[in-house]
């Protein structure tokens, strides 16, 4: 066996057990999690720099993200990293809201490209 085939074996294993055990759900999460995170921060920087309006702060799922994104350090960990660190409950809430703060934004779906 080469050692990119015990690699790959390796690696597939650890999907493998990790699905086996339930954990696969919850990295799944976390990740969703960390992804609007990063949007939510790349959504501040752009309105920051007047490329993007943002939503009214009024609106209970907007403050929700932006309340939860805004205490994300990029510099010191990955929003991964961060959402990791969220407590259940607040992965719930960002969970949640996250669909109402993306509609608040009032954007269009973009055209798709013709194959």
């Amino acid at each position: 066996m080469t050692n990119s085939a015990r690699l790959q074996a390796a690696a597939l294993t650890r999907n493998l057990v990790e699905m086996a055990e339930g954990g696969l759900a919850a990295r799944l999460r976390l990740e969703h999690a960390a992804r609007i995170i990063s949007t939510a921060r790349r959504a501040a920087t752009l309105a920051a720099v007047g490329a993007l309006r943002m939503p009214a702060t009024t609106e209970p799922a907007v403050q929700a993200v932006t309340e939860i994104a805004r205490h994300w350090d990029d510099v010191a960990v990955t929003a991964l990293e961060y959402a990791e660190t969220l407590p259940d409950a607040a992965i719930d809430r960002l969970l949640r809201a996250a669909p109402a703060w993306a509609a608040a934004f009032h954007v269009g779906v973009p055209d798709r490209l013709a194959a």
